[in-house]
């Protein structure tokens, strides 16, 4: 995955991400929607076939790049907690 800030104001962050789809966007859309102080997170593809998403993210109160720190956090915790379940029944 490889991001690219678009546009970076006080209260909003847009940035393009190259080689992901909808699941992980999808994922980190709604792990940020989640926090007190997200006003909006989106994403858009423009053209599917020519362009890499655009993912949006309008805060209030917080820096959008520590919200968006804070939506990788509860993801990687989220996933450690699956992987764990599951080894604990394989074993």
């Amino acid at each position: 995955m490889q991001a690219k800030v678009v546009r970076k104001e006080e209260s909003l962050l847009e940035f393009e991400v190259a080689g992901e789809n909808h699941t992980f966007l999808n994922l980190l859309r709604e792990s940020l929607t989640d926090q007190k102080g997200v006003l909006f997170a989106a994403y858009r593809f423009p053209h599917p076939l020519l362009e890499n998403p655009i993912f949006y993210l309008r805060t209030a109160g917080i820096n959008p790049i520590d919200a968006l720190a804070t939506a990788a956090e509860s993801i990687n915790k989220q996933c450690d907690e699956l992987t764990k379940q599951i080894s604990e029944k394989i074993d």
